[in-house]
């Protein structure tokens, strides 16, 4: 048996996600554990439910005042969760 070059666990895991087809999931997945960090901790305190539904991402929000605030700021955050996850994951965020 012919030895190879060793590789590192974390390319191994990569290319095992990239084969089973597992990678959009990934993506939705790193998207939503990015709100806290992109959002605020303030901002996260009053988020409700979080989910990605095709490319749009929905977030529940318990202070209407805030939920219309964050509508005015709608484009830099999906601009700032793609950049924080590395990839155009999300095209809109919709504020329930």
């Amino acid at each position: 048996m012919k030895r190879r070059e060793p590789q590192s666990i974390g390319d191994i895991i990569h290319r095992m996600i990239d084969a089973a087809g597992m990678r959009p999931d990934l993506d939705r997945h790193t998207a939503e554990a990015m709100w806290p960090r992109v959002a605020g901790p303030s901002i996260a305190s009053y988020t409700g439910r979080l989910y990605i539904k095709g490319r749009t991402m929905h977030v529940y929000i318990t202070s209407a005042p805030l939920k219309e605030e964050l509508g005015y700021a709608r484009a830099q955050l999906v601009e700032k969760i793609n950049l924080a996850v590395g990839k155009e994951v999300i095209d809109d965020i919709i504020f329930h």
